[in-house]
Parts: C-alpha cells; structure tokens; sequence
C-alpha cells in the first residue's frame, strides 16, 4: 500500500488536507497531523503524486542520509502535479529551499 494512500482517498472523494499543506518525510515519519513517510526505495509514481496539485508541500529529509537523485526525482513528479508550494527542509545542513511558490 502506498504512503499517500489516505492523501489519494482525501482526493478521489474532492477533499483536502487540513490547511492546504502536507509534510513528507523521506526516510522519516514527520510530526505532523498531516504528516507521512516517503521511503526512498518506493518513490510514489507520477501519477500517485496527483494528490499534490494544489497543496503546500514541505519535504523534510536528512541530507547526511538521502541521495540527491531520490530528491531531484521526488520533486520533478511532484512539480509536474502543479502543487501550490514545494519547500524542501534538509534537517542535518539546516537549510530550507523553496522550490515552488504561490503564482511562481
């Protein structure tokens, strides 16, 4: 089953998080209501990040321990979707990059 299966039910019935914005892990389990795992063995297909058009998405990941290619690959399928924001927060260098913005 994948990690965005709630996300895709909230979807399939034309529902939407709780303010627009979800957090994915990679390799970690965000605390966060609207939190969930990313495993970086089982990146969600493009068409699994369908759930993402129109949300704010923050991405949290340690930089020591996940592949630059799982990254570039996440955010391509994700940016494909049109979400509302794509922000990226690396917890090991401590830098946040935002990727997508409102109207951008």
């Amino acid at each position: 089953m994948s990690s965005l299966a709630l996300l895709q039910h909230m979807f399939d019935n034309g529902l939407q998080p709780e303010g627009r914005i979800v957090w994915g892990g990679i390799d970690i389990d965000p605390q966060k209501i609207n939190g969930f795992r990313i495993n970086s063995s089982q990146l969600p297909t493009e068409r699994e990040c369908m759930v993402f058009a129109g949300l704010d998405v923050v991405l949290l990941f340690h930089g020591y321990n996940v592949r630059y290619g799982v990254i570039r690959h996440l955010c391509e399928s994700i940016t494909l979707m049109r979400p509302r924001r794509l922000q990226l927060v690396d917890l090991d260098y401590k830098r946040i990059a935002f990727l997508k913005m409102v109207g951008a």
